[in-house]
């Protein structure tokens, strides 16, 4: 409710309208405001339940569930040979000697009328008696016998190592093999069969020796101390030079 000067009655906010008014005003969200106190309205209508905003990907007739639950069997496509054979120009150039043409240029049309002489088409040539098959030539006194070793076959050296069976791929794949190591040598520990290996302790090397002796001597602190004499010889000074540093003690040089 708004105060009416003049004294009238009062008069709703939405009814004050100043200016050009049009329809379409109402249902513009950009010139309606809100009311105060109040939401402002929805001034568009929702759009079907059947609408999808944004891309609508097409679903795809075969999902996981055909993929997998389904089984299709592999249908080869033809070959080159099936679809476009290619021609069989040996059979045609004896077809052409054969008809007198001895001419190149007329060999073009002669191989264009006789189009259907293709590979597949051509005549059957029966192979060489010079030529020999891919194939092993088997004798007829062996027909019917079995060649090599059957894979069911089991020799004698392969089942002292490896058993009269193969092992059930199931167990593989499972590891059911996996602990044999550790129960073999359990089973050689308590029978008492395993190796009973001495221990040898380890020797040092001749240049390991060498580094220790070193080491000990460089970290060993120096003796700048007198060293140790007899008393009948304090009294005697040192009759040979020896400079330097020996033995862990400074010399005095020789005075003469």
């Amino acid at each position: 409710m708004v105060w009416q000067p003049t004294g009238g009655h009062a008069t709703m906010d939405h009814e004050i309208k100043v200016g050009a008014q049009r329809p379409s005003m109402e249902v513009n969200p950009l010139l309606t405001h809100a009311e105060l106190g109040s939401v402002k309205k929805i001034l568009f209508k929702n759009p079907p339940t059947e609408k999808v905003f944004g891309f609508a990907p097409p679903k795809d007739p075969e999902g996981a569930r055909e993929v997998m639950m389904i089984w299709k069997g592999h249908q080869a496509s033809p070959s080159q040979d099936v679809t476009k054979p290619s021609p069989d120009f040996k059979t045609l150039n004896k077809m052409a000697v054969s008809s007198g043409l001895s001419d190149a240029k007329d060999l073009p049309f002669f191989r264009k009328m006789h189009s259907d002489v293709t590979v597949r088409t051509g005549l059957d040539r029966s192979p060489s008696a010079t030529r020999r098959s891919a194939l092993p030539t088997i004798p007829a006194a062996k027909v019917g016998s079995t060649f090599g070793m059957p894979s069911a076959h089991r020799s004698a050296e392969v089942i002292r190592t490896h058993g009269p069976e193969e092992p059930p791929v199931k167990y593989l794949v499972q590891g059911a093999y996996q602990d044999d190591w550790v129960r073999k040598n359990l089973e050689a520990e308590v029978t008492g069969s395993s190796r009973q290996r001495q221990y040898i302790p380890p020797q040092p090397t001749k240049a390991a020796l060498g580094h220790s002796m070193g080491a000990s001597r460089y970290l060993q602190p120096p003796n700048d101390d007198e060293p140790w004499k007899m008393s009948k010889f304090k009294t005697v000074r040192d009759r040979a030079w020896r400079g330097g540093r020996q033995a862990g003690y400074r010399v005095r040089p020789f005075q003469s």
